[in-house]
């Protein structure tokens, strides 16, 4: 039996270690999957804040060059705070020009060819305008009118395709810019995407495996079971016969003793007594064997009462209850009990197995007693219906608590229920005395006739 248990134990502890393993190891996808998508949204949170904050440079830079555009094109004397004095042109033309160095620098990898010639395109119309705009300021400044607050004519016309054109490169900014922010963000739920895929992958083939693992450990252990449940009713069968092969080897004795031995020692007790009565009377010889006479009449009892405990011969000559009423007389007369037998006459049609069996739960209940339970009273009762047979013994004595302190004894008495198809129940509790209560199926061809 320790062997199997082996067996079984060793695939259900690896199940146990491989459902470790596999929780350990999705943990361990989880947090590789988590790790991967904090990863993903800080680069795409910085890769986005590269991108706003070049498109924030770039639009500073068109706006200032915007703002510039228009300052040139005031005239000094309409606002002279706002507009560009004469001999500032020069300075004012290379930070134009620096401010273009400043944003197709900016744009970087990012600048496609479209873009460099809208750029080179800015560069060459702002440079004809600078270029024209001193002889502008000298016609305006030779005509005695005021001059007007802008410059008008094709200047004018001019600078409007100025800031137009910087208008369109800083729309296109914005348009470059959102599409760089959707690229990142597709790519983000794209990387996202796979990596959930990847995961739930891992963990499903994990999770197969594992429930493949659990299946074939539960159908061992399951094959194993049935294995130990086969042997188990092997065992209660091989117990059933050695114990009817007990009972019929302590009957075979018992009739031996009461039989054989018992006459022969009778049959000496008779001669004993012919030869005691022939004897002279006050004799030596006659009162030595009066103490053998009498040794030997106590060897005889003690024989029978061997015999009667091995077997009773009333169980197989006169039936259940006469044995059971008998087996209480005995208990009471060597202990002192009050022993109190009820039974029902119509249990003697019971099979020998059942006789054999009540008889010796009986015996073993009142020994229980006697030994252990400081009783002064005992009541044995032994009742059928149609279905059941129902035997209880009931003491008034110390008790005890049957789940802690269950002795060999009932184990005993639960062996032999269990192999009727019976069940036992121990009631008892400390100074409240102890109640066995025994019930049996009655027998197929008990039922039958019944019915």
């Amino acid at each position: 039996m320790e062997d199997r248990t082996k067996i079984i134990a060793k695939p259900l502890f690896s199940g146990r270690k491989i459902l470790w393993v596999g929780c350990v190891f999705i943990l361990a996808v989880m947090c590789v999957s988590t790790a991967d998508v904090i990863y993903s949204l800080r680069k795409t949170a910085a890769k986005s804040d590269a991108v706003v904050s070049g498109f924030r440079q770039r639009s500073r830079l068109l706006e200032t060059l915007r703002t510039l555009m228009l300052r040139s094109a005031l005239s000094p004397d309409s606002d002279g705070e706002r507009a560009i004095e004469s001999s500032d042109l020069p300075a004012a033309h290379l930070q134009a020009n620096q401010i273009l160095e400043q944003f197709g620098a900016s744009l970087g990898a990012s600048g496609d060819e479209a873009t460099q010639q809208r750029l080179d395109d800015l560069k060459s119309s702002i440079n004809q305008y600078w270029d024209s705009l001193p002889i502008i300021r000298e016609q305006n400044a030779s005509h005695p009118v005021t001059p007007p607050p802008f410059f008008r004519g094709a200047e004018r016309r001019q600078i409007r395709h100025i800031a137009r054109q910087i208008m369109e490169l800083n729309r296109e900014q914005q348009d470059r810019a959102g599409a760089q922010l959707h690229a990142e963000h597709d790519r983000l739920q794209g990387e996202l995407l796979i990596s959930s895929l990847l995961s739930l992958a891992v963990v499903f083939a994990l999770i197969a495996g594992i429930s493949y693992r659990i299946k074939t450990t539960e159908r061992f252990a399951e094959q194993q079971y049935k294995d130990v449940v086969q042997a188990r009713a092997e065992l209660q069968t091989f117990a059933g016969r050695l114990e009817q092969a007990q009972e019929e080897e302590r009957r075979n004795l018992s009739r031996e003793l009461h039989d054989e031995l018992g006459q022969t020692m009778a049959a000496a007790l008779v001669e004993l007594s012919r030869i005691e009565s022939e004897m002279p009377q006050d004799t030596a010889a006659k009162a030595q064997l009066a103490s053998v006479k009498s040794e030997l009449e106590g060897s005889m009892r003690s024989i029978r009462d061997i015999a009667l405990v091995l077997r009773p011969s009333m169980l197989d000559d006169l039936g259940l209850v006469p044995a059971l009423k008998w087996q209480g007389r005995e208990v009471a007369r060597r202990s002192g009990l009050a022993v109190r037998v009820e039974a029902d006459d119509d249990c003697e049609s019971l099979p020998d197995t059942y006789r054999t069996c009540i008889y010796r739960i009986v015996q073993e209940a009142l020994h229980n007693v006697v030994k252990h339970a400081s009783a002064t009273s005992v009541a044995v009762s032994f009742r059928s219906t149609n279905e059941t047979l129902l035997l209880t013994v009931e003491d008034n004595g110390k008790g005890f608590r049957p789940a802690s302190e269950k002795g060999m004894g009932l184990l005993g008495i639960e062996e032999r229920v269990g192999r009727l198809a019976g069940l036992v129940r121990v009631t008892s509790s400390p100074d409240k005395g102890t109640t066995i209560q025994v019930t049996l199926p009655v027998p197929a061809v008990e039922r039958e006739e019944v019915r």
